[in-house]
């Protein structure tokens, strides 16, 4: 369910790989982060450790749960990926930003 209300398209940037790699050692991995919007929860940071619990065949993962709008989870999921990332902030809020006005 998370990976279906995400707000980009997970298949668009999962490495298969760190999937598998995640899938050997996901009780070691920290957990997900989740927000609780007025529109429902949207995964911001995780979406290879949750394709891993998928590919094991669990139905649930442990989540880190934040309160917010859907506009501050999408905040939180760029400055997340930027940081891993080690690029701008800006260049994934555009990209989200112009997701969710499609997708409205």
């Amino acid at each position: 369910d998370l990976l279906a209300a995400a707000p980009v398209e997970p298949d668009a940037h999962l490495d298969p790989a760190r999937v598998r790699r995640y899938a050997g050692m996901l009780d070691d991995l920290p957990p997900v982060t989740v927000f609780e919007t007025p529109e429902g929860l949207l995964l911001v940071d995780g979406y290879h450790r949750v394709a891993a619990a998928w590919r094991l065949g669990l139905e649930t993962v442990e989540a880190q749960m934040r309160r917010g709008s859907r506009r501050d989870a999408l905040r939180y999921a760029a400055t997340a990926g930027a940081a891993e990332r080690g690029i701008s902030p800006e260049e994934p809020a555009s990209y989200i930003e112009r997701r969710d006005q499609d997708l409205r």
